[in-house]
């Protein structure tokens, strides 16, 4: 029985992984893709908004001090969920990319996943820039507060990445 290519591609907000995604669907020739957002939307209609508001933030809407604890909040609701794709795509021997800032070093070592990467972008400016010119995001706004915290989320998921052993790309 052959084994689906299983990717997940996680990163902090504006860092490509959206772009990158798609090169690998034209390299492996791979037809399905999630993203953790889309999961994200999808978990509210079971949440209460009062009991789990993480699920109703952006990623980086956080404590400012504490960017990543809203993240990490958030990521664990959906962790289940992204299992389960995952699980049904490697019974079906579907190859699919799941991508987005709630795939988490750590958090989401699943053994059926093939490959797990992380994207980043350390050029603070041209971190800064891809936010404003953002192409897959058009309606969101992204303040200076809010960019010093998805920098900070950043941070902390190259250290995540390096300890689980998941590949580091430049978006």
């Amino acid at each position: 029985m052959k084994k689906p290519k299983i990717i997940v591609i996680g990163g902090a907000t504006a860092t490509s992984k959206s772009t990158f995604s798609l090169k690998l669907m034209k390299k492996y020739k791979i037809v399905h893709k999630l993203g953790s957002g889309f999961i994200r939307e999808m978990a509210k209609k079971f949440y209460n908004k009062k009991k789990f508001a993480q699920l109703y933030n952006h990623s980086y809407q956080g404590v400012i001090d504490k960017p990543f604890e809203n993240l990490y909040a958030q990521s664990k609701l959906l962790k289940k969920m992204i299992h389960l794709a995952i699980k049904r795509a490697d019974r079906e021997g579907t190859s699919i990319i799941i991508e987005g800032v709630n795939l988490i070093p750590g958090l989401n070592e699943f053994k059926e996943v093939s490959k797990k990467y992380i994207m980043v972008v350390k050029n603070e400016k041209k971190h800064f820039n891809r936010i404003i010119k953002n192409k897959t995001h058009l309606n969101r706004r992204v303040s200076i507060t809010d960019f010093k915290k998805i920098r900070k989320i950043q941070e902390i998921l190259i250290v995540k990445a390096k300890k689980y052993n998941w590949k580091i790309i430049e978006g």
